[in-house]
């Protein structure tokens, strides 16, 4: 069975969103997954399941988060070797960017051509982006709350739903689940 990761977006972030991570790991083993475990109260879940779709692995979760829950957030989805190869491509840290303020926006699919093509970030003080595939890594030497290269803005511009996990929270999820 293959093991992924799922990001659920906007779960128990500034008290919105409330979900138990025993409860969502609940949900996912009445779907028929296996050897789920959750990360920190943000919606990080480790999975295994036999399907290799994860646009439909994603919707099953919504439906189930849903049908649990009654409303459900986003879920984006991550292999094993997708989070190696985020772990593996960012710029920043090679750069010596603190593992605070550098982070990863998952996108939920590739922005279009057009979109990409069109974007540009507005000025931001010292803070760095690139678009590499299905993610957006950020550096905000200055803060998070401070930069202007926030998800919600990415989403607007790229026209991408996403989610933003800083990179201690990436990395760790790697080693978790041994990318």
């Amino acid at each position: 069975m293959a093991r992924y990761v799922a990001l659920l977006r906007s779960v128990n972030v500034a008290g919105h969103g409330r979900l138990s991570m025993a409860e969502v790991r609940q949900s996912f083993l009445t779907l028929g997954t296996t050897d789920v475990s959750t990360y920190i109260q943000s919606g990080n879940v480790l999975f295994r399941s036999p399907s290799r779709n994860t646009a439909t692995l994603a919707a099953a979760i919504e439906r189930q988060l849903e049908q649990d829950f009654g409303s459900a957030p986003a879920v984006i989805i991550r292999t094993v070797a997708d989070l190696a190869r985020v772990r593996n491509t960012s710029p920043f840290p090679d750069q010596g960017a603190d593992p605070a303020r550098h982070h990863v926006t998952f996108l939920a699919r590739t922005p279009s051509s057009d979109r990409l093509a069109a974007f540009i970030p507005p000025p931001s003080g010292r803070d760095e982006l690139v678009v590499i595939g299905q993610e957006v890594y950020v550096h905000t030497p200055d803060g998070y709350n401070n930069s202007k290269l926030t998800g919600a803005l990415l989403e607007r511009r790229l026209g991408v739903l996403s989610t933003t996990r800083n990179w201690n929270t990436v990395t760790t999820l790697c080693d978790l689940a041994g990318a």
